[in-house]
């Protein structure tokens, strides 16, 4: 048996080349995880002016995907200095370029699915964080990664498209609901009608509630009693709904009521207008911009009639904001001697 002919792989040269490549592979992967280190931090205070922190999942996927670029790098170079043979190199490298789209590929999903999440955030839903902008994100993320992988692998690329484009025909026609029902969602979302948190009401009896998602096929709603109400996106966008967080979510509350002909009415509106200062400071702490605004309607019948509105920050805020206004300003007239009266309608 010839010894150094088996031995040849593991010659003095073999072991140096090895000794080279390793150390280039960790000269430059540690390199990149001290420049990653310092490109994420700058590039994150450049473009968000420092709003994010370490454990946002955008700082995390970026620092990530530049960790996985020098990694990239650092074997490629490994597999370049090493003398490998024609067939061994070849196999090699393909392998290399297959593992580096799959990974690549699965690093820019949470890249761009972490960009947007933040971008929606830093412009207060300008595209809502709903599930179907970032479904087709990963969707058409996916398809490319798979595209490369055949076209690496020398499978051509033009037939699967072609086939793909008559064969799209037809499942299309199928698939007619569902990609209406789509198509929709995107214009909803593209149309700025609505977004995730919103507070809408639809035509019908009890079809309120926030906005929770928007998926490929319907609107999901939850309701106060946190039932869900279900719309197909293509019902959603032909239907008339009121969002009550458009163009912003500050609201008014009206209270309407009245008092006696005798009342001091200086002193009812000063009382009204402080005991309403008084809840919304409860309810916001920062306090409003807003003032509240006090009227007199009319001589009534039996009363001086008058008008008070609040302001309100949030939907589901004026019920409880207007439950303990009335509490409130009873107990005060009531302390005060202020008789509180109501017009009485007749009936014709």
């Amino acid at each position: 048996m010839d010894w150094n002919h088996l031995l040849t792989p593991f010659s003095k040269d073999f072991f140096l080349e090895l000794g080279t490549s390793a150390g280039i592979f960790i000269f430059v992967l540690l390199f990149g995880y001290v420049i990653g280190d310092r490109i994420v931090p700058r590039l994150s205070g450049i473009l968000f002016q420092n709003k994010i922190q370490s454990s946002h999942p955008l700082y995390k996927a970026g620092r990530r995907i530049v960790r996985l670029l020098f990694f990239l790098l650092a074997s490629y170079l490994f597999l370049r200095f090493l003398k490998l043979s024609e067939n061994v190199g070849d196999f090699l490298f393909l392998s290399f370029r297959i593992a580096a789209i799959i990974l690549l590929t699965f690093s820019l999903v949470r890249l761009f699915s972490a960009v947007f999440e933040t971008y929606s955030e830093m412009t207060e839903g300008l595209l809502s964080s709903a599930s179907i902008i970032s479904n087709v994100i990963r969707i058409t993320l996916f398809a490319i990664g798979v595209l490369l992988i055949l076209q690496s692998l020398g499978i051509s690329v033009a037939p699967i498209l072609g086939a793909l484009g008559v064969g799209g025909l037809a499942v299309a026609l199928g698939l007619q609901p569902t990609l209406s029902n789509l198509f929709s969602g995107l214009s909803i979302l593209m149309g700025k009608q609505l977004k995730k948190g919103d507070y809408v009401r639809l035509q019908g009896d009890g079809l309120e509630g926030y906005v929770q998602d928007i998926t490929w096929r319907s609107t999901t709603i939850r309701r106060f009693n946190n039932s869900t109400i279900i719309v197909p996106n293509s019902v959603m966008s032909s239907s008339v709904f009121t969002n009550f967080d458009l163009p912003s979510k500050e609201l008014s509350i009206t209270i309407e009521s009245g008092v006696a002909y005798r009342s001091d009415l200086e002193k009812v509106e000063s009382i009204a207008v402080e005991t309403a200062k008084e809840v919304l400071k409860q309810f916001y702490k920062t306090g409003t911009d807003k003032e509240v605004s006090f009227t007199y309607q009319r001589f009534g019948e039996n009363s001086i009639d008058f008008k008070i509105t609040l302001p309100s920050f949030e939907f589901t805020d004026q019920f409880t904001i207007k439950h303990e206004y009335i509490k409130r300003i009873h107990s005060r007239f009531q302390k005060e001697g202020i008789e509180l009266r109501f017009q009485t309608k007749k009936e014709i």
